[in-house]
């Protein structure tokens, strides 16, 4: 099957749907509105429901946005927003085994899947971290003024700093 943006070649297109971590996440997101869906309807329980959902989904969704976007930092960026997803998420099953609307093998099989997302995570930003660092900078410059720099009064009662033009004066 010839996917959209390999242009027109047998190669799968390159996607955050290869990455193992987005279909770790795109699993675990299903999953866990699996669960959601069975829970008993009623005021509080809905509106955990909404939060559990719409935090575990937003693990996946970030993991694919900051693999969409230019740069280290952006990608970096996304990912630490995903793994605080996971920690949402984490809470909220916690919680709905508390109020016993979920069983403790449930809350378990969750929780180890999710602290799994979360590892991965964080060696993912790390690994980011560590290649950001290799890329090549510029190197810092302390940025002196010539002595011929000084303060002039202008036309209306301001001091503005400028330069008298001089070509031998600049570094």
């Amino acid at each position: 099957m010839i996917e959209p943006g390999n242009h027109g070649t047998l190669e799968p297109a390159y996607s955050y749907r290869n990455l193992g971590l987005w279909q770790q996440a795109q699993d675990f997101a299903e999953m866990v509105v699996r669960l959601a869906n069975g829970l008993p309807s009623n005021r509080s329980t809905d509106a955990m429901a909404r939060q559990l959902v719409r935090s575990a989904t937003s693990i996946a969704a970030n993991i694919a946005e900051g693999h969409g976007r230019f740069g280290f930092a952006s990608y970096r960026n996304h990912l630490s927003i995903a793994k605080g997803s996971a920690c949402e998420t984490d809470s909220w099953l916690d919680l709905l085994r508390r109020l016993a609307l979920i069983s403790p093998e449930q809350e378990a099989e969750l929780h180890t899947r999710c602290s799994r997302l979360i590892a991965a995570l964080t060696r993912r930003i790390k690994d980011l971290e560590r290649a950001a660092s290799k890329t090549v900078r510029e190197a810092r410059v302390a940025y002196e003024a010539p002595d011929e720099l000084e303060e002039r009064p202008d036309d209306n009662g301001s001091k503005v700093p400028w330069f008298d033009g001089s070509e031998g004066d600049l570094p």
